[in-house]
């Protein structure tokens, strides 16, 4: 049995298993979702960011779409599993390595910006989460939308992020726990990883994820102070308002004309 030196982290040592660990998440359904958000916002995109990609596989649906994409994310090791696929597959998709708070794509406008899959959790800091907010807003073109999803303060709380599959037979094993400290809005996931490698060899390895509860008026004020003028929130993979329960909320906003 070996272990993995590295320390616990965000996004590294996992990056490798990543895919294997989302396999059951049905993409293509999101996409679905994406479309319906797109058909009442009467938006019909040609260029899109997916900020927080990820190892691309959003990224590559868009694609598939016949959108003009590209890709961004804070963590070297899974932009560099994004551009070995799209190497593999022979897709041209521009990746790039870059914190949220910090998007300089230089000249580059969008009519769409995505961030799925409770990226945007994970900028721990209210001040860098307005900075994002910003900085979505100057890549996007006018009347362009910016579409995110949050886990919810409800969901953080009450330990949703709670999970394991040890009794799986799956060749990627986890058990999560999660901690919340409710004085900071803060929830700490620790992730038990073991892999068993080809030669029958376990391997061990964990990283610590943060995430941080956002109340959904915080967003809605980060929003405003962004320069968007328009914003919608729908409980996830519906177009309802939210519950006061809901786990998961999906964020709407447009640019001014």
């Amino acid at each position: 049995m070996s272990e993995l030196s590295k320390q616990p982290t965000q996004f590294g040592a996992v990056a490798p298993h990543y895919d294997l660990l989302m396999q059951g998440v049905p993409y293509a359904a999101w996409i679905l979702y994406l479309r319906q958000i797109l058909s009442v916002w009467n938006v019909t995109p040609r260029t899109v960011l997916d900020l927080a990609c990820g190892t691309g596989n959003v990224t590559e649906l868009l694609l598939e779409e016949g959108y003009d994409v590209v890709g961004v994310d804070i963590a070297e090791d899974m932009i560099a599993q994004a551009r070995n696929k799209a190497d593999e597959k022979g897709l041209t998709i521009p990746y790039y390595i870059q914190d949220a708070a910090e998007l300089n794509l230089e000249k580059r406008r969008f009519d769409l910006c995505v961030s799925l899959f409770d990226s945007m959790n994970y900028i721990l800091e209210p001040k860098r989460l307005q900075m994002a907010f910003e900085r979505v807003y100057a890549h996007l073109n006018k009347e362009g939308l910016f579409i995110f999803d949050l886990n919810t303060d409800f969901a953080l709380q009450n330990q949703f992020f709670d999970q394991d599959n040890i009794k799986s037979t799956e060749p990627l094993k986890y058990d999560w726990r999660s901690t919340y400290y409710p004085k900071s809005n803060r929830c700490k996931i620790d992730m038990q990883f073991a892999y068993a490698q080809e030669g029958g060899e376990i391997m061990q390895f964990k990283e610590v994820h943060w995430q941080y509860a956002y109340s959904v008026q915080q967003i809605v004020e980060m929003l405003t102070a962004a320069g968007f003028s328009l914003y919608e929130t729908y409980q996830a993979y519906t177009l309802r308002s939210p519950s006061t329960t809901a786990d998961r909320i999906f964020y709407v906003a447009k640019k001014r004309a």
